[in-house]
């Protein structure tokens, strides 16, 4: 069996693990509805993230409330409750997507030559900063926001 052909060091081998797992994980924890869980008064454990729910009152067409015992989406993009959960989805969404996309990168620089050089992979660490950053500033917002407006 011939040797796989890779420019990369251990280090990168390394980091392109670990950054194929984060950006798993990343991805995993935007599409799963635990981000904030509680209880309503009834009892009903109720959950939800930027854009999915679980447990979720709706409002039928005769005007009353009903419980809806599953998770899922909303409906559209502007059925999520506020701006800063709408601003939020977008971007933990475009930095899930950017972690993948650099981690798949680098992933493939293990397998094959030349695909990261020493500024690749200079560029690819600041992207995955600038992935990391927006997310958090995201997180931010919504926190600032919801201290604001509940206080």
């Amino acid at each position: 069996m011939p040797p796989v052909a890779s420019s990369l060091t251990i280090t990168g081998v390394i980091w392109a693990c670990l950054s194929l797992i984060s950006a798993i994980l990343n991805a995993a924890g935007f599409y799963m509805p635990y981000w904030m869980k509680g209880t309503l008064s009834d009892g009903t454990d109720v959950s939800f993230a930027s854009f999915r729910r679980c447990n979720y009152p709706r409002l039928t067409q005769e005007g009353k409330l009903e419980m809806i015992h599953e998770c899922g989406r909303y409906t559209s993009f502007l059925d999520i409750p506020s701006t800063s959960w709408q601003v939020t989805t977008v971007t933990v969404g475009l930095g899930a997507a950017v972690s993948l996309l650099v981690a798949f990168t680098a992933l493939s620089a293990c397998c094959l030559a030349d695909v990261i050089t020493k500024t690749t992979a200079r560029i690819l660490g600041l992207i995955q900063l600038i992935a990391g950053d927006k997310k958090k500033a995201a997180w931010l917002i919504s926190d600032l926001r919801f201290i604001v407006f509940t206080t």
